[in-house]
C-alpha cells in the first residue's frame, strides 16, 4: 500500500492527519497544495476532492487508487487499518468523549474560521479577525468546560488521542489570531504537554513551511 497526502502547511486539518501519521509511524509522501495560489481550485485537485479542500489522502492498493477526504474520516480509517498506537483508546464511553471533543473543533469551531467564510462575512480584514476570534473563543470555551472531566496529561487521560490532534492545531490558530490560551487553563496545559512530544513537533506547520 502506498500513501500520498495532499496538504497545506498551515491547514489545521492537514496538521491533524500529519500528526496521526507520525504517531502511527506509517510511511507517507507529502504533496503541498498551495491554498493562497488557489491550487485547490484546479482541475487536478478537484478530481481528488470535489469540495476543493485539504487534506486528501491518495491510497494505492492492489492496483487500485482511492482518494480519502475529510481529516476525521482519514484518521478513523488509519485507526482501522493500524490499531496501535490507538488514537481512540479506552471503553465505549471514553471513545465517545474523544469523538465529542474532536467534533467541537471539527464541526463547530474550525469551519467558520476558513478564509472563504471570513471573506463572505466581511471584506474588512479587521472584521474578519474579530469574527475569527469570536468563534475561537466560543469553541475553546466549550472544549475547556468538557475536557475538565477527562483530562490527564492530555485531553482524555495521559496519552495523546484523536481529540488532541484536533485541539492543538486549533490552539495554533488561537495564537495566530491573538486569543491567549491563558484564558483556558486546562487547554493551555494540554497544549504545552503536546509540544513536548516528538510527533507533535515533527508534524507542526513550521516543519512544512515553504
Amino acid at each position: 500500500m502506498q500513501l500520498k497526502l495532499y496538504h497545506y502547511w498551515r491547514s489545521s486539518s492537514s496538521w491533524r492527519v500529519r500528526w496521526a501519521f507520525a504517531i502511527k509511524k506509517m510511511p507517507c509522501a507529502f504533496v503541498a497544495v498551495d491554498l493562497l495560489k488557489g491550487e485547490q481550485k484546479g482541475d487536478a485537485h478537484l478530481k481528488r476532492n470535489p469540495s476543493g479542500h485539504v487534506p486528501v489522502l491518495e491510497v494505492e492498493d492492489g492496483g487500485k487508487t482511492f482518494f480519502l477526504t475529510e481529516s476525521l474520516a482519514i484518521i478513523e480509517w488509519m485507526e482501522e487499518i493500524q490499531k496501535e498506537p490507538s488514537l481512540l483508546p479506552g471503553n465505549s464511553f471514553q471513545r465517545a468523549r474523544i469523538r465529542a471533543l474532536s467534533e467541537i473543533v471539527n464541526s463547530g469551531t474550525q469551519p467558520v474560521q476558513n478564509l472563504k467564510v471570513q471573506k463572505f462575512h466581511s471584506s474588512d480584514p479587521e472584521k474578519q479577525k474579530e469574527w475569527t476570534r469570536h468563534w475561537i473563543r466560543e469553541g475553546l470555551s466549550a472544549y475547556e468546560n468538557l475536557v475538565k472531566e477527562t483530562a490527564g496529561k492530555f485531553s482524555v487521560g495521559d496519552t495523546v488521542t484523536m481529540a488532541d490532534l484536533f485541539l492543538i492545531p486549533q490552539c495554533y490558530n488561537a495564537k495566530r489570531f491573538d486569543v491567549p490560551l491563558s484564558e483556558f487553563s486546562t487547554i493551555a496545559r494540554i497544549d504545552a504537554a503536546a509540544f513536548q512530544t516528538s510527533e507533535c513537533q515533527a508534524s507542526a506547520p513550521d516543519k512544512f513551511q515553504p
